[in-house]
């Protein structure tokens, strides 16, 4: 009797450990989103000051802050600067990072493949190539919500063929990647055609849905990216659950009640919105979807409830902190945005991946 009252003892006493413990991970996971959220604001910050015209960051924020009120602390030179031309970049920037970066963490879980982004899978090409289409043979509705069409039927097109294909019979993640490769060189050989025979004031527009650019953005692609923000990302966040569960794999998940072939279809659709009107405003921004996924993990674990607002921040982080460099880096020359985050995520990326396979060896 007396030894099984001591065995059972430790069992009690372990409970409240565990709680403490699981409290203690969550406070510091919520440490970090907050750290994340303050050096977005502060990249933000900064990023409104900089410029010819230099800002101190007291004017900074009393020009924010003024126009909202009705107030006039600044001076209308200050006002211009920071609302119609910083503002509207620097936000389009945030909005679009965080964006391409949701696309890649949700990509990732739901076909189980740390390479998955809206690149690598063609997603983003191929809508790339269906503004192309609009731009130089005038296949779409009309204006800039034409292309914004064409952008998403063909990023929703790429979505369902990789889902036909992860039907298939023996399909792996290794040959999804395998596939997206396939069709992402397939839409920019299409493109590439499209160009060929296009004129000069054509040609000059596609080469931007190649290589990115926030050159255009202003407060419409704002409002445009910002909807499409506002309607994925609390569908992301509700289906954390599911989401971790997935992790699992896709029987253990199916064996928990998911609806794993419908909610891989929903969410690879909500995705499909997401990127394309996201690239149908900068182009074809590459590296976030893929690095700003794993450094989230790395920062927060894998737990989707945090994983989801962590990656949205460090897309927004990463494409804001870009956008000042490709601005400010050389002083006569604008370099597109889309040439920075190569640079800056490859060696990122490669470290991520040596990184990981050192803590593997390490297990």
């Amino acid at each position: 009797m007396g030894a099984a009252g001591s065995a059972g003892a430790p069992e009690e006493a372990g409970a409240p450990a565990v709680t403490a413990a699981y409290a203690r991970a969550v406070r510091r996971k919520g440490v970090v989103l907050l750290a994340l959220a303050a050096a977005l604001l502060g990249v933000c910050l900064a990023g409104l000051g900089l410029g010819p015209l230099g800002i101190p960051l007291t004017e900074v924020v009393q020009a924010v802050l003024a126009r909202p009120l009705g107030a006039e602390w600044v001076s209308e030179q200050t006002a211009h600067v920071v609302w119609r031309i910083r503002l509207p970049r620097l936000a389009t920037a945030v909005v679009a990072g965080a964006g391409l970066a949701l696309g890649g963490v949700i990509l990732q879980t739901l076909l189980r493949n740390p390479m998955a982004s809206p690149f690598t899978l063609g997603i983003a090409s191929g809508a790339s190539l269906g503004a192309a289409l609009a731009i130089v043979l005038g296949v779409s509705v009309v204006g800039t919500y034409g292309i914004v069409g064409n952008a998403f039927l063909f990023a929703l097109g790429v979505s369902l063929l990789i889902l036909l294909i992860g039907r298939v019979k023996g399909a792996t993640p290794a040959s999804l990647i395998l596939a997206g490769i396939a069709l992402m060189y397939f839409f920019g050989a299409a493109t590439t055609l499209l160009v060929y025979f296009a004129d000069a004031d054509a040609t000059r527009e596609v080469m931007f849905w190649g290589v990115g650019s926030l050159s255009r953005a202003g407060w419409e692609s704002l409002a445009f990216i910002s909807a499409a923000l506002a309607l994925t990302l609390p569908v992301f966040a509700l289906r954390a659950g599911d989401l971790n569960r997935l992790l699992l794999g896709e029987e253990a998940a199916t064996s928990l009640g998911i609806p794993v072939a419908r909610l891989r279809l929903a969410l690879m659709f909500l995705v499909a919105l997401l990127v394309a009107v996201v690239v149908a405003f900068t182009g074809g921004i590459g590296f976030l979807g893929l690095v700003a996924p794993h450094l989230a993990r790395l920062l927060i674990g894998a737990d989707h409830r945090f994983l989801i607002p962590a990656t949205a921040l460090i897309g927004g982080l990463l494409l804001a902190l870009a956008d000042l460099v490709s601005l400010h880096a050389f002083d006569a020359v604008v370099l597109p945005v889309g040439v920075v985050t190569a640079f800056l995520g490859s060696p990122l990326f490669v470290y991520l991946i040596l990184r990981r396979r050192e803590g593997g060896s390490g297990a």
